[in-house]
Parts: C-alpha cells; sequence; structure tokens
C-alpha cells in the first residue's frame, strides 16, 4: 500500500513538472489587429474575406515544440465580411455558412509532421512547422495541411505595447476546398466563388490576458 502510494506521488510531482515546463499563450486581442484573410479567386469574381476576432491558445513546452502541443483557435462567422453587406448576408445565411446553427469556425492542431527531432522554441527565433489541423466549418470536420510560421519576441517595451507578458507571432497558412465542407453552390454562382480557397492567419498571442491599449 506504502508503494502505491509513494508511485501516485511521483507520478503527481512528475505531472506538475512537466506543466510547468509548458507556457500557454492566449489568442483574445481586445483591439481587434489579428488578420484572417480568405481569398477566393474565380474566373468572374476576385473575393477577400475577412476577419478580426480571433480567439484561442498555444500550449507549448519551449524546450521542445514536439512534446504534446495544442493549439486551437475560434472566429465568429457573424465576423467574415466580404466588404459587401448583402453578400455577406448570403454568405452567414442557411444555405451557406449558417451561422445560426454553426456561429464558429474552429481550428485545432492534431500534429506536427516537421521538423521531426526535438525542436526550441528560443526567444528572438522563428520556426517553421509543417503541421496538419482539423479545421471544422458548417459543422463539417476535414483535417488540412497546414503550415506555420511561429517568432517568440523578446519581452521588452516593444512588445508591452502589444500585448503583456511573452508574446508569440503565429502565421498560418492553408488552402481548403468548399466542396469538402459541403458548400455547394447554384449554377450562376459557380464561376464567381472558387472551390479552392487560400486562407492566411496572422495573429499575436501572449502569456498574460490582454487588455484594451488606454
Amino acid at each position: 500500500m506504502r508503494s502505491v502510494t509513494l508511485w501516485a506521488a511521483l507520478v503527481t510531482v512528475a505531472m506538475a513538472a512537466l506543466a510547468a515546463d509548458r507556457m500557454v499563450f492566449l489568442a483574445d486581442d481586445p483591439a481587434r489587429r489579428d488578420v484572417i484573410t480568405i481569398i477566393s479567386d474565380a474566373p468572374l469574381e476576385y473575393m477577400v474575406t475577412r476577419s478580426q476576432q480571433v480567439t484561442g491558445e498555444v500550449q507549448v513546452d519551449p524546450e521542445n515544440l514536439l512534446r504534446d502541443p495544442v493549439a486551437r483557435f475560434e472566429v465568429p462567422v457573424d465576423s467574415l465580411s466580404t466588404g459587401l453587406p448583402l453578400r455577406d448576408e448570403h454568405m452567414r445565411g442557411e444555405a451557406w455558412l449558417n451561422a445560426r446553427a454553426h456561429p464558429a469556425v474552429r481550428f485545432e492542431l492534431k500534429k506536427i509532421k516537421s521538423p521531426a527531432q526535438p525542436t526550441a522554441l528560443l526567444t528572438g527565433e522563428t520556426v517553421e512547422l509543417d503541421v496538419v489541423g482539423t479545421l471544422e466549418l458548417r459543422g463539417v470536420k476535414v483535417d488540412l495541411p497546414v503550415t506555420l510560421s511561429v517568432t517568440r519576441l523578446p519581452n521588452n517595451a516593444d512588445t508591452a505595447s502589444r500585448l503583456p507578458g511573452e508574446v508569440i507571432r503565429v502565421i498560418a497558412r492553408f488552402d481548403l476546398l468548399r466542396s469538402d465542407f459541403g458548400l455547394q453552390l447554384p449554377p450562376p454562382a459557380v464561376k464567381k466563388i472558387a472551390n479552392r480557397q487560400q486562407v492566411e492567419v496572422r495573429l499575436f498571442c501572449s502569456t498574460e490576458k490582454p487588455k484594451l491599449p488606454g
């Protein structure tokens, strides 16, 4: 009985040590300076959809990014805008993104494909990663290849003017096929909205909860 109790204590200590090694970065800029762009380059129309409302978190061991990383983000469908109110209304409607039934677009990291060897995230340096993430859109989940660029910025007056605490900059790029998510178009719109769309996400995450700049 005593050995079981000792083993449980050791496991608890080990788990606490592991947690202490991890850093949690939050994406929740109250000034809405993070940007997501979705480009549709169709034969008859070029369309850019944007949002500046992103929330989420990144959990990593800065000594080894491959050690159980966590990343999840969410964007309200109602925040997506093409710049044309009537088109936005159609995009958020039941036949398209159905914002009422599925109010958010969600992304979650599934695995890191490269680098394959232990990689640290050092202050002032950028790490390039190829990952697989699960994108949930309109209630449909699809695994997609994503390229990531993550920079750990120095904690100084410059970063403090943007966000408090330790800060990382994240740039993500991936393509999606609207057909994978069941987004079927009426014939008149086929040549105006591309099936393959390019997504770019640029955001900053911090270890302290951001506050609206004074």
